[in-house]
């Protein structure tokens, strides 16, 4: 028991292999929180809210808060941003936080963009809600296990992120390597190993006319031992009414769930979005779905490109 994975397996079998990376929904909409040479690429300040609720109704269900931030720095030729995640999950509360820059570079095709994300990550776990075989919890609780204490006990780690963006005037495409090489860091008196994953996102926006938009998109995640698909797509309607569904899975091993996506503008800068998954593996007895929902703020102003003020000339002093 010497792995910290291994209680998570006891705890929450449902979460194969134990889910380290949150899981989103909406990974159409929060390009920079999943790429961190996304960042900039929308030539403004931008922020995004989330929250999920993962297979509600699930024991020790995973939900998750994320709070990110980006924008241009063209002294650098690119961007800075930040991104924050909490993720509570059964007796396990995992906290990251990263900070970003990437090299934005101007092709006749493009922008093509190389960004990094490093930072902590905080991993606490409430010994007292633990359950072991041998245990006692009757009375004073007794693990009987020489490792485990029924206290809360915790570690800090490192955590490292990296990417390649590519944004057309239509195709958008990117690939992001998390956490590789796998490393880990000791929590209490166990280890807890950080696994390496990658993901692969696509999309490819069509005009269907002056009002409407359509813009598929797919995402690929896996680590050493999982392959995971999302492929969707969402509408925009005058870019203020939003519509969309999405598919995990691509096998019947594999299908997970079924997402409707609806969404609205909030004045010139908000935009709140809203989805909910319908389950369609067999795990769908357990839950009742999982609900996201986003709140995203752009500035929608050109950010300067880091120059002096222009001086105006007085005449008189000519």
């Amino acid at each position: 028991m010497r792995q910290i994975a291994i209680v998570l397996l006891f705890l929450i079998p449902f979460l194969a292999g134990g889910q380290q990376q949150p899981q989103w929904t909406q990974y159409m909409v929060n390009k920079y929180g999943h790429n961190p040479a996304y960042g900039g690429l929308e030539r403004s300040l931008s922020i995004i809210a989330s929250y999920r609720d993962q297979n509600d109704g699930f024991p020790g269900n995973p939900r998750t808060v994320y709070l990110g931030a980006d924008m241009p720095f063209y002294l650098w030729n690119g961007a800075l941003g930040f991104t924050f995640y909490n993720q509570q999950t059964g007796v396990f509360s995992h906290s990251d936080l990263k900070v970003s820059y990437n090299y934005v570079y101007g092709t006749q095709a493009g922008f093509l963009s190389f960004g990094a994300r490093a930072g902590l990550n905080f991993l606490n776990v409430n010994g007292s809600g633990i359950i072991t075989p041998d245990g006692n919890y009757e009375g004073v609780i007794n693990h009987n296990d020489p490792i485990l204490d029924i206290v809360p006990f915790n570690g800090l780690g490192l955590s490292w992120e990296a990417g390649v963006y590519f944004m057309g005037r239509k195709l958008e495409a990117g690939l992001a390597i998390n956490d590789l090489p796998s490393h880990a860091f000791s929590v209490g008196d166990a280890d807890y190993t950080k696994s390496f994953s990658v993901s692969l996102f696509g999309q490819y926006k069509t005009k269907i006319n002056d009002d409407i938009e359509l813009i598929p998109s797919a995402m690929v995640r896996a680590d050493a031992a999982v392959v995971q698909t999302d492929i969707g797509a969402l509408g925009y309607y005058r870019d203020e009414v939003i519509g969309g569904i999405y598919l995990r899975g691509y096998s019947p091993g594999s299908f997970d769930a079924l997402g409707i996506i609806i969404g609205t503008g909030i004045g010139r800068n908000y935009r709140l979005i809203y989805s909910y998954d319908i389950g369609i593996s067999s795990v769908r007895r357990y839950h009742q779905g999982s609900h996201e929902i986003t709140l995203t703020y752009n500035l929608r102003k050109l950010i300067g490109m880091g120059l002096p003020p222009r001086i105006i000339y007085n005449p008189r002093d000519l």
